[in-house]
């Protein structure tokens, strides 16, 4: 009889212990699976700010190309608008090349179509417009 009350004894002391193996791997992969979901965002939310940054830059420097070719139109007697834009886009943007220039319905609206030529084989086409006249 000594050795019921002994094992008896040593059930309730199981079942007192702690945790079974089994709730330690369910709860390691529970708080694994919310690692893996958490570090998945944070390398999205790193993805979106790289690219979202390169965009920021892009747009700053199309943005000064547009406003060096209007200030170069209006300073000077431009008699062609494509040599005039050539010049200023291998002087100071030597990665970026004129491709078209198109004149709109408005007789003094042109659209310049100006080639990047990135690092990675990224070529990416930006559009401007400007209003210049030849007769100015």
């Amino acid at each position: 009889m000594n050795h019921n009350v002994r094992s008896k004894h040593r059930q309730i002391v199981k079942s007192q212990s702690g945790y079974t193996i089994m709730e330690a791997i369910i709860a390691i992969a529970v708080c694994g699976s919310g690692l893996v979901m958490i570090l998945g965002l944070y390398g999205m939310a790193v993805k979106t700010e790289m690219v979202s940054n390169t965009i920021f830059e892009q747009s700053l420097e199309i943005n000064s190309i547009a406003d060096d070719i209007n200030l170069s139109l209006k300073e000077e007697s431009v008699k062609s608008l494509p040599e005039s834009v050539d010049r200023i886009l291998k002087s100071k943007y030597p990665d970026y090349a004129l491709t078209e220039v198109r004149q709109d319905s408005q007789t003094s609206l042109y659209e310049l179509k100006i080639l990047h030529k990135g690092g990675n084989s990224m070529d990416k086409l930006f559009h401007i417009k400007i209003f210049w006249s030849s007769d100015e």
